[in-house]
């Protein structure tokens, strides 16, 4: 993304700030903070405390997400969730420290969100997970479910998987 793109805080983006409707993590809500006027990617580098690459990360997540935008030459139409794109042989990135219970309370509570009435079969297969390994396998399924069901909901899952490596 160019430097000089204008980045705006959306309306969803001002709820998270104001009331923490979506609970996102310290970084995301520090670069949401910032955007309390339009900013530029260069001013919001320049002002982040936190590393030039994990603010890039934060920002092209929250474009995803749809908590802000971005207006310039080089802006992004809209971000592709990389933790689907598979970096290693089809497989999300999940950290095996994550707490089991809070990774599936995290997933449960998205696949109640996105599939509603239909998510069931989902739940019941997350709560059945005891391992790690059995919860990346579930995780697995759910993104290629959302994927074809809803792939909308894409950017949220993403943020979801780094909610619940946060819990590492």
């Amino acid at each position: 993304m160019d430097l000089s793109a204008k980045l705006h805080i959306t309306p969803k983006g001002v709820d998270e700030v104001k009331l923490r409707v979506h609970k996102l993590g310290m970084k995301k809500r520090s670069v949401l903070i910032l955007l309390d006027t339009p900013k530029s990617l260069a001013q919001i580098l320049e002002k982040s405390v936190f590393p030039r690459h994990e603010v890039l990360e934060e920002v092209d997540i929250l474009i995803g997400a749809g908590f802000i935008s971005a207006s310039g030459a080089d802006a992004p139409h809209s971000a592709a969730p990389r933790a689907l794109e598979p970096a290693t042989g089809g497989v999300i990135e999940l950290d095996d420290e994550i707490i089991l219970s809070e990774a599936k309370f995290l997933l449960t509570d998205f696949a109640v969100d996105s599939f509603g009435a239909h998510s069931q079969p989902v739940v019941d297969e997350i709560r059945s997970c005891q391992s790690i390994a059995d919860f990346r396998s579930c995780l697995n399924a759910v993104a290629a479910a959302v994927g074809k069901r809803c792939p909308a909901q894409l950017p949220t899952l993403y943020q979801v998987i780094g909610q619940i490596n946060e819990t590492a």
